[in-house]
């Protein structure tokens, strides 16, 4: 890819769409010149559809579903004012924040399991894959719904983790025309401008266009980000059958890698959160995101449709860091208390996907007992390239100077003291993963209360590595049924009882430092619960049980850069509870709690840190209690509504660093809103996060790498509709 042309590309893309849907509009909207007397004879409403069917999820009410759905609102991504898809994944308990590449994408684990470290999380956009690829943390801007699909359901996505899976939905095209922007200032010099545009071209197409732009600095020293995104979509009401839906996504950012703080031996006072230990000569990484995706859906009758669509989304991640040394014989810190080795890194990764899926759904009676059938088939292709290089420090032992040792005073740190030095190849390599999946579900409603629900996945899978530097050349196959099996009773309209089973599987990316392939990683969870909804379906509650296992799970190899290491085999287990409607006296309420015992099963070695990790040993990351809890309630206020909010997020204490007693303390963090109609049109709006200004941190992987949170800050918008 030359991405100097793809940048170009992508900006013209951005002025391009944005005129030509605004011309369009302007032109859809001009009258015809009248050339003989019309009569009108009839007003017809026409009726548009602008949903869109979800893929792999069938037509099933929440109560007759045997898993786990923990859906987040727009209107509490909006009253949370959250801009970025972690934080909004910190409303679900059963999701937890992992390590994040020094901030450049977004990393978590769902029920205590968080895939390839190595590699961004991955989650659907849309039922497509989206999220492998290096296009920086996700903006919520363009996103309509965040679904939390926990449990055992890799036999219907395929590829997937055993806690599960986040899907985004994006806003549609509406045919009715409607706008609003909205600017916001805040804390650090935050400036945030967003619009969102849509309405109708013709009769039958509708189109929208959401874009953003974001500046400002940072709690952390000599920080700064900038960003940019613009996503455009369109509607195509072929028949009463047949519908098109067409989007576009761009995004650049501009984000500065930090791996945070120290904290030896536990003191997270050691330092102010403030300070940064990297270079601020090395300058910002920048990820850029380019996407495509196209869906069909037709409906053949009133029981049955066909969902059929492709995705193309190319992202480039490119910059240089400056990070703390994590092997002990390089370190200087450990021997004179102050001074932080650190090594040069620079990154230039490229990666392009191709999806497409089909899918047939639909009811029919094989004499007293209704199936409800899911039929599809998806390919899924994925290349990275990557250009990986890195300077290290000689080892102690040879008397390096402070230069060699590309050396900071933890304490007074002086930037720009030393010449940079210049990384050295360590990867250059090309991988492709292939795969292709066929599965079916179908689901037995056997009585009026007993559902059981049949299901099973073919995978199969290809992966191939060019190592450039090493001049060596691998390939990999494997094949693999994962089976789902489900059973739902309902006991009354409003309370339902379930339980399920299901298997995963998947190729591990890349190889170790001596260039061999990994086994696959392979999963299997169970998960039993039950739902019920209270005050006239008003308030939906979930409570489940859930135990998972996982083989063949690689991390990274610290002590051979962009590799990575074998650490064999964990379990999760835990119970959650979630709830979200409205209370009594209309109250809206989001409540979420997890308990999660995630370990170790087998006895390994982390080759990067030099020690042992036993089975019994927590999981990297993962709390044993987390909740959350969000109140919000409109009251009156000279005639118009003013909404008042707050909320809570609780993390237990979490491992820090593997094979160690390094923990993370715990922390509960406060929010609030309040926003006013001020009309019709003009809404403000007055946010502060962490409003004790509670100090806390996020995750870690070693005791130099300790991510802080946010100290307080608070934002101020205002919106314009029209």
């Amino acid at each position: 890819m030359n991405f100097t042309h793809s940048t170009y590309q992508r900006n013209a893309i951005y002025l391009g769409v944005a005129l030509g849907l605004t011309s369009t509009a302007s032109f859809a909207q001009q009258p015809k010149e009248a050339t003989e007397p019309v009569t009108k004879i009839e007003e017809v409403e026409r009726i548009h559809i602008t949903t869109q069917r979800q893929a792999y999820r069938g037509d099933f009410s929440s109560l007759t579903s045997p898993e786990s759905v923990s859906e987040i609102s727009r209107q509490l991504i909006d009253n949370t004012g959250i801009a970025e898809l972690t934080q909004v994944l910190d409303l679900s308990a059963s999701v937890s924040r992992q390590n994040s590449l020094g901030g450049l994408w977004d990393s978590y684990a769902i029920r205590g399991f968080f895939g390839d470290e190595n590699v961004p999380s991955g989650y659907l956009v849309n039922g497509f894959n989206a999220g492998r690829g290096f296009s920086g943390p996700r903006d919520m801007s363009g996103i309509e719904q965040v679904e939390v699909l926990k449990g055992p359901k890799a036999a219907l996505y395929g590829r997937g983790e055993p806690g599960g899976t986040i899907n985004l939905i994006t806003k549609k095209p509406q045919f009715d025309q409607q706008g609003q922007v909205t600017v916001e200032v805040g804390s650090y010099d935050k400036l945030r401008l967003e619009a969102d545009f849509t309405g109708e071209l013709t009769e039958n197409v509708a189109a929208r266009v959401i874009g953003f732009y974001e500046t400002g600095d940072s709690f952390r020293d000599t920080l700064e980000i900038d960003k940019k995104g613009l996503m455009a979509s369109f509607l195509f009401e072929q028949s009463e059958q047949s519908v098109w839906h067409y989007e576009l996504e761009a995004s650049r950012q501009e984000i500065p890698f930090d791996r945070g703080i120290l904290a030896l031996g536990g003191n997270f006072d050691m330092m102010p959160i403030e300070r940064f230990l990297g270079e601020p000569g090395d300058g910002a990484t920048t990820t850029e995101a380019l996407g495509h995706q196209l869906q069909w859906q037709y409906d053949f009758s009133d029981n049955w449709y066909v969902n059929s669509g492709l995705t193309y989304r190319s992202t480039r991640l490119q910059g240089t860091s400056s990070d703390a040394e994590v092997s002990p014989v390089r370190q200087m810190l450990y021997y004179d208390g102050r001074t932080l080795t650190r090594q040069r890194r620079a990154r230039d990764y490229d990666t392009d996907q191709f999806v497409i899926r089909s899918e047939v759904s639909g009811r029919f009676m094989t004499g007293a007992i209704e199936h409800q059938l899911m039929v599809g088939v998806d390919y899924d292709l994925f290349d990275y390239d990557r250009d990986y290089r890195v300077y290290r420090a000689p080892a102690l032992n040879t008397g390096p100077t402070k230069a060699m040792l590309h050396a900071i005073d933890i304490y007074q740190p002086l930037y720009g003291q030393h010449e940079l030095p210049t990384p050295i190849p360590a990867i250059v390599r090309v991988q492709k993963q292939k795969a292709t999946g066929l599965y079916v579900q179908d689901q037995l409603q056997l009585t009026d209360e007993l559902h059981v629900r049949l299901g099973g996945r073919i995978d199969w899978l290809e992966q191939t590595l060019d190592d450039q530097l090493k001049g060596f050349s691998a390939k990999q196959s494997e094949n693999h049924f994962s089976p789902q099996l489900g059973l739902v009773y309902q006991l009354k309209d409003n309370w339902s009882l379930y339980t399920s089973y299901g298997e995963g599987y998947r190729l591990n990316f890349g190889t170790d430092s001596n260039g061999e392939g990994f086994k696959p990683n392979q999963t299997k969870s169970a998960e039993v619960g039950t739902k019920f909804t209270l005050f006239d379906n008003k308030l939906d509650i979930t409570l489940a049980y859930f135990d998972s296992l996982q083989k063949n799970i690689i991390v990274a190899d610290t002590l051979n850069p962009g590799y990575h290491t074998a650490i064999g085999q964990a379990s999760s287990s835990g119970f959650e509870v979630d709830i979200a409607g409205q209370l009594p006296a209309e109250i809206d309420v989001w409540f979420s709690y997890a308990y999660i015992d995630a370990q170790v099963d087998k006895n390994a070695i982390d080759t990067g840190l030099g020690v042992s990790i036993q089975k019994g040993d927590e999981l990297l990351n993962i709390p044993e209690n987390s909740a959350s809890l969000q109140l919000s309630k409109i009251f009156s206020l000279y005639d118009n509504d003013l909404t008042l909010g707050a909320g809570a997020t609780y993390i237990d204490k979490r491992l820090g660093q593997r094979g160690s007693d390094f923990y993370l303390p715990a922390y509960t963090v406060v929010n609030m809103f309040a926003k006013y109609n001020v009309s019709s049109q003009i809404d403000l709006k007055l946010e502060v996060h962490n409003a004790f200004d509670k100090k806390h941190f996020t995750n870690a992987y070693t005791q130099i790498w300790v991510q802080p949170g946010d100290p307080r800050t608070i934002d101020f918008n205002l919106t314009y509709q029209f």
